[in-house]
């Protein structure tokens, strides 16, 4: 019996209004400690956001950039090693045109011969095409010191001063860089 008085004791104890505001009084305080820690846990969560938002976007950037870059490096060694192989044949196709130069168009062996000079020429130009190659205009063109190699300045009728009258020998370009420049006469007037 006297051990059931004592816990009504501390029932009526535990239930008084004082010890009640008591407790209410440390649990408030608690929770403002909580919230407060909550607050500043949240302004941290913030800066550390923003501040691997702003270095994730950086990063996004250098790898876009680097990406580009590595695609215009690919881009050029690609038209390099092109221009690499057209420069080896453009020898032959230099031979190819005088050769057919030196044919006459006499009789009918010459002209078979010539015709399958032209289907040759148009099937090597094909195959340059293909690669990117262009042949540089010339003639009647105004001389461009990029794109043309002037070996003569001579008087003409027929084109005004600084034109192209005369291709001595073509010029090509790849994918807009100079391959080879075109060796022309240029009008002097």
């Amino acid at each position: 019996v006297a051990e059931e008085e004592e816990e009504e004791e501390e029932e009526d104890l535990l239930s008084s209004p004082a010890f009640l505001k008591q407790k209410l009084k440390v649990l408030e305080a608690e929770l403002s400690k909580v919230e407060e820690d909550t607050a500043a846990l949240k302004g941290e969560a913030d800066s550390k956001r923003e501040e691997w938002s702003s270095q994730r976007q950086r990063l996004q950037t250098d790898l876009e950039n680097f990406q580009s870059r590595h695609k215009s490096q690919v881009a050029d060694i690609r038209t390099d090693a092109k221009i690499k192989v057209v420069n080896e044949l453009l020898p032959m196709m230099d031979n190819f045109d005088r050769a057919r130069g030196s044919i006459k168009a006499d009789d009918e062996a010459q002209e078979l011969a010539n015709g399958r000079y032209l289907e040759l020429h148009a099937s090597l130009m094909a195959a340059l095409e293909g690669l990117g190659v262009q042949k540089i205009e010339t003639v009647g063109q105004e001389f461009d010191y990029n794109l043309h190699m002037a070996i003569q300045q001579v008087p003409s009728e027929e084109y005004a001063e600084g034109l192209v009258c005369e291709e001595m020998q073509p010029g090509f370009t790849c994918n807009d860089k100079l391959v080879r420049a075109a060796y022309v006469m240029v009008s002097s007037g």
